[in-house]
């Protein structure tokens, strides 16, 4: 759990609980309401049972929980779901746009999208790496995280909380490594409809060779790539269009 002492305090003196106890109520929170990240039940305990603003900057929530939060407030069926109020970021005057080079990816205006508000950031992340010539591991480490919470995201809606332990590791409190969650999904395909192995095949047939290289790049200081160019050959696009797929029709 990643979240700050100071939010888990408070519910605890809101609630009059032990932090053993809170901990027990998210795993509840999550089992209940199918979600497998536990800061994210950690919101629904503070906002559900504690009445807290999560909001607030002493609490030091990151962007992207709280926006994976107010999602899945907005699933809730007769529930409205609160602003999470970001600041709005204005253009300095006098200064001119920065040109932007060839995005890699451009799967948040497509139909069908990724299942997470969250992903959009991340992919002007990748895009923005991938435009300067400078950062091609940079892209690439980002890439990495954005096809592994893909593949986890699969794994979550077909399987489940019944499930959780092929994908999520319940004693640390975060999703498996990426070696497992592919392993999870080739060794669960047949939980999947028959017209979805195709897809499961060409995605894996692509991710047994990109996580071993992604991995060394993203732990191995002494090994990385050159270029930008060097990153086309990872198939990327083509890795993530597979999943967006997929968890569409898994949802579906």
């Amino acid at each position: 759990m990643t979240l700050s002492k100071t939010l888990r305090d408070k519910v605890c003196d809101k609630l009059d609980i032990t932090p053993r106890t809170l901990l027990n109520r998210i795993r509840a929170k999550c089992q209940a309401e199918r979600v497998a990240d536990p800061d994210v039940g950690l919101l629904l305990v503070a906002f559900d049972e504690a009445g807290i603003n999560v909001t607030k900057p002493a609490y030091s929530v990151p962007s992207g929980i709280l926006e994976e939060f107010q999602e899945h407030l907005r699933t809730r069926k007769g529930e409205t779901p609160f602003q999470v109020p970001f600041p709005s970021r204005k253009q300095k005057k006098g200064r001119k746009p920065e040109p932007r080079g060839p995005a890699l990816l451009s799967f948040k205006s497509r139909t069908p999208t990724y299942p997470h508000i969250f992903y959009n950031k991340l992919e002007d992340e990748i895009n923005t790496a991938y435009g300067d010539q400078r950062l091609p591991n940079a892209a690439l480490v980002l890439s990495r995280k954005l096809i592994e919470n893909l593949v986890f995201n699969v794994l979550q809606y077909k399987l489940g909380p019944k499930m959780m332990g092929l994908y999520f590791d319940k004693e640390h409190g975060r999703a498996k490594d990426f070696s497992v969650l592919l392993d999870s999904l080739k060794n669960q395909k047949s939980a999947f409809d028959a017209d979805q192995h195709g897809v499961i095949d060409k995605f894996l047939d692509l991710a047994q060779k990109f996580r071993p290289e992604a991995n060394a790049k993203a732990h191995n200081i002494i090994e990385y790539l050159d270029s930008i160019a060097q990153l086309r050959k990872f198939k990327i696009p083509e890795m993530t269009q597979f999943l967006v797929e997929l968890i569409h029709r898994v949802r579906s």
